[in-house]
């Protein structure tokens, strides 16, 4: 995946769903817990909807320190957020 503005928007969309925000409403470098008040189990469906729409597996040892959708977005263009 190289396209990181294509990831970013589309990462942004599938968090503002989970957690019933506006994508315009989520800042792409907050926390997710902290801000926007997110949990483990709204972790677990973001992850399984990105890796569906990417068609990727992401590294299970990186996801505890992908906590913005910057960070998410990261992983799948292989950027450290």
């Amino acid at each position: 995946m190289n396209d990181t503005g294509n990831a970013l928007t589309t990462v942004r969309a599938i968090v503002a769903d989970i957690l019933a925000l506006g994508p315009h409403e989520i800042d792409d470098s907050a926390d997710l817990f902290d801000q926007y008040l997110a949990d483990s189990l709204n972790l677990i469906e973001i992850v399984a909807r990105v890796e569906k729409q990417f068609q990727v597996v992401l590294p299970l040892d990186e996801l505890p320190q992908a906590r913005s959708i910057a960070a998410l977005s990261g992983l799948l263009t292989g950027q450290r957020a």
